[in-house]
């Protein structure tokens, strides 16, 4: 009888006939006594999803009701469910939102350890990934701590990856990414003239994202071009913006050794500079041969231009108004010049202000910003045939590669202000120097901070 009981006992719930344990045969009615389950101090539950589907949960349960609930869920496996008291408060919150999570994903686990969460796997379609980024950002439950969610896209076979940039300027993102943040990293990095097409998917190459890091301040050299993957080797292709351009994106090949990582190389020629092709007729519209001769014998030119013999004064009566024409041509040129050697000098001056600030480590504009940037695009606005360069330059502080692609992106947030503010986008060339160019001294606070500046000026030989 004392065997019976304890084995009762030790089961939760004993069932004792009063008047049989009594000896007292007229009493009919029994009690039920519920024992709570054996407390747990370092309380925690897990619930795993197989590749077949099957949910494995695994810890404990406050109690047998709510550890049959939990195996009411389609592929249940409750079988290393233990009961023990001292669950968290949160607990009934925590485990629905972890089942609605795996609901979305093809293999993964969630773990709950006191009022802490994790949560790790693979998403079963894009809709599913890009439900779970914006859930796992906004919608924990309240009063427990999400320490770990990594949630992989869903895999993909053959990983494509393309970043162009279009004759136009404009950069379309397209194929593949590992998720939206790298997405935004990259948007950021080529400017505001970007697009992207991309899906989310895992499965990329092995360093994937340092790959793309190597070569982005490379690509902000090219005119147009792209950065690609397929069937699983890189290439960058495209035309520099300049010979010297050129020549930087073979040295760093070179230096890199990115051929030796898979990267194949191939670039056009840069084609000629537009301000060279504007100013070529230049001189022979305005050094005319009637110029050089004496006014009062007009035949000596027009002998030039024409081998017949003893040309007819009726030949010669034009040639006043030949000499008009090249005055009314160069005057605007005059004109330009001064208005380039002006906007040379005004643009200078803005940049040694070095106004132009950032928020930390990012390339977003601080706030007050957008009154240098009115007063470059104006001064820009005064000189629209030349090409203006804005060049990034940041301190010494962390990893000259990291400094190198933040110079870069710097300078293209700036472009982006500029197109904004009128300054036409086929005049403004982007460029980075990271941390090569110092003007002060790193290893003081005020020297770093002159480093870190955007310097706007006058393209050479504009």
């Amino acid at each position: 009888m004392k065997r019976h009981l304890r084995h009762l006992v030790t089961s939760g719930t004993v069932a004792l006939g009063l008047g049989m344990a009594l000896g007292v045969p007229s009493m009919a009615q029994s009690s039920v006594v519920t024992v709570p389950p054996p407390q747990v101090q370092d309380y925690w539950v897990s619930i795993s999803r197989q590749p077949g589907g099957t949910l494995v949960f695994d810890g404990f349960a406050p109690d047998a009701v709510v550890r049959d609930q939990l195996g009411q869920h389609d592929g249940a496996d409750i079988s290393w469910l233990k009961l023990g008291s001292g669950a968290p408060e949160g607990y009934g919150a925590a485990t629905a939102f972890g089942l609605d999570i795996l609901d979305h994903l093809s293999e993964g686990r969630f773990a709950l350890r006191g009022s802490v969460l994790t949560v790790n796997g693979i998403a079963d379609s894009q809709a599913d990934f890009l439900s779970l980024h914006d859930t796992l950002a906004s919608k924990v439950p309240a009063g427990l701590i999400l320490a770990k969610a990594e949630i992989s896209a869903p895999r993909v076979e053959s990983y494509t990856f393309s970043l162009r940039r279009q004759p136009n300027g404009n950069v379309l993102l397209s194929g593949f990414l590992p998720n939206p943040e790298f997405e935004q990293r990259l948007l950021l990095l080529v400017g505001a003239r970007s697009s992207s097409t991309a899906r989310f998917g895992s499965g990329e190459p092995v360093n994937f994202v340092a790959e793309l890091d190597r070569v982005m301040p490379l690509f902000a050299l090219l005119q147009d071009g792209e950065v690609k993957l397929e069937n699983g080797a890189w290439l960058f292709s495209g035309t520099p913006k300049s010979a010297a351009d050129a020549d930087s994106i073979r040295a760093a090949f070179s230096t890199d050794r990115l051929a030796e990582a898979g990267w194949s190389l191939a670039l056009a020629a840069p084609a000629p500079s537009t301000t060279a092709v504007a100013e070529a007729p230049t001189p022979a519209a305005t050094v005319p041969a009637p110029e050089l001769a004496p006014p009062v014998a007009p035949a000596a030119p027009s002998s030039q231009q024409n081998p017949s013999p003893a040309p007819s004064v009726e030949a010669a009566a034009p040639q006043p108004a030949a000499e008009v024409a090249p005055s009314a041509v160069a005057a605007p040129a005059a004109q330009a010049a001064d208005n380039i050697a002006l906007c040379r000098s005004q643009l200078a001056e803005l940049s040694a202000q070095n106004g132009i600030l950032f928020r930390s480590g990012v390339a977003v504009l601080a706030e007050g910003a957008d009154v240098v940037l009115q007063a470059i695009a104006d001064v820009a606005n005064q000189c629209p045939s030349a090409a203006i360069d804005v060049a990034g330059h940041t301190d010494s502080d962390g990893e000259a590669a990291a400094n190198l692609a933040l110079s870069v992106a710097r300078a293209e947030a700036v472009v982006a202000a500029l197109i904004k503010l009128g300054v036409g986008p086929e005049r403004l060339y982007a460029i980075g120097y990271g941390e090569t160019e110092p003007v002060a001294d790193n290893s003081t606070a005020a020297g770093k901070a002159q480093n870190r500046r955007i310097v706007v000026s006058v393209r050479d030989g504009a």
